[in-house]
């Protein structure tokens, strides 16, 4: 008896996922609950179980592929005298095939699909972003922003995808891999508010979530930055769904989905790591008043505090948001700490 494994839906709005690796190969033997493959979503990167005990006969979809929710990936057989038997991606007939040395087109032609099997999305060169993105773990690709990190340079480079924690260490040693080179045609705006208002929000707001252990990361003042930093964002680029990821010296990140819709008394950071759409660095309760932090793959937004007034700055690359939106969007985060009762209206 054969069982078939499907893509998995591992997020309601999913429709398809991306194959990052094959934990086992074809006759390996395989328990139900042991790790398959990793799949990334375009919020994350998980791990895909077995559903049945036996042995992995065949995989129809490469390393790098991007598969439709509910297409069939790969088959769990009872015997591993299946591997043999079970369809496989069929070649080109040889009476059929181009002369001895065939023309790159002709070699990469489509293989025609064996009964149910999925034909794969060929697997780019190593030298190359599949699909457009670079296959790398979410706490890669988090840390890579945090440092100002560019991961297409290993790619470019050849080295193999997808990519670990260890990887950044090689591309930190490769010429012009730092901050510096990450920040070029960056822009940068800077706005400044009085704080009374917004130290009153907070303070109501803790006292409201005092006891329902809803204050988390950096207490309400986080939580409120990560709400309408958000907000702000959502007004200028028209997403339909933002994930921010709030950060602070000495603390551990939260990352939040749709943060500005959840409502600040609700808000919870999510359990597994997410790609953020914008990075706030909270320095409110440090003795920063100004900092130009490493560029990242994201809008960053730092929020800093001079005396009686918050310091806010936001940076953006020109694919991320232009002149115009990246005004527009600091404009309106600095006018929800000026009059944050107004958000609750």
């Amino acid at each position: 008896m054969a069982h078939d494994v499907i893509m998995p839906a591992l997020g309601m709005a999913q429709e398809t996922g991306l194959i990052l690796a094959w934990r086992k190969s074809p006759g390996d033997a395989v328990k139900a609950g042991d790790v398959l493959m990793e799949v990334e979503t375009d919020k994350a990167a998980m791990e895909v179980e077995a559903q049945a005990d036996g042995f992995l006969t065949e995989i129809r979809a490469d390393e790098g592929a991007e598969v439709p929710v509910g297409e069939v990936i790969a088959v769990i057989s009872d015997s591993a005298d299946d591997v043999k038997a079970a369809p496989q991606k069929q070649e080109t007939p040889k009476q059929e095939a181009a002369p001895a040395t065939p023309e790159p087109a002709q070699a990469a032609a489509p293989a025609p699909k064996a009964g149910p099997a999925l034909q794969a999305t060929p697997k780019a060169p190593a030298d190359q972003p599949v699909n457009g993105k670079v296959l790398a773990s979410p706490k890669a690709k988090r840390l890579a922003q945090e440092r100002g990190l560019d991961l297409t340079r290993l790619a470019r480079a050849g080295h193999p995808q997808p990519y670990r924690v260890a990887d950044l260490e090689v591309l930190a040693a490769m010429p012009g891999a730092g901050a510096g080179s990450a920040a070029v045609d960056r822009f940068l705006a800077r706005a400044s508010v009085e704080a009374d208002a917004f130290d009153g929000f907070c303070n109501w707001l803790a006292a409201e979530s005092k006891g329902e252990n809803k204050v988390e990361m950096g207490g309400a003042t986080g939580m409120v930055l990560a709400s309408f930093a958000a907000g702000s964002l959502r007004a200028v680029s028209g997403a339909a769904s933002l994930t921010v990821r709030l950060m602070a010296p000495r603390k551990q990140p939260r990352t939040y989905s749709d943060p500005d819709l959840a409502g600040l008394t609700r808000l919870q950071a999510l359990e597994t790591e997410a790609d953020p759409d914008l990075i706030v660095y909270d320095l409110t309760a440090t003795r920063l008043t100004n900092a130009e932090l490493a560029a990242a793959h994201v809008p960053t937004l730092t929020v800093a505090r001079d005396g009686v007034r918050l310091v806010v700055s936001l940076a953006a690359s020109p694919d991320q948001l232009d002149d115009e939106a990246l005004i527009a969007c600091l404009d309106a985060f600095a006018g929800r700490l000026e009059e944050p009762l107004r958000q609750l209206l």
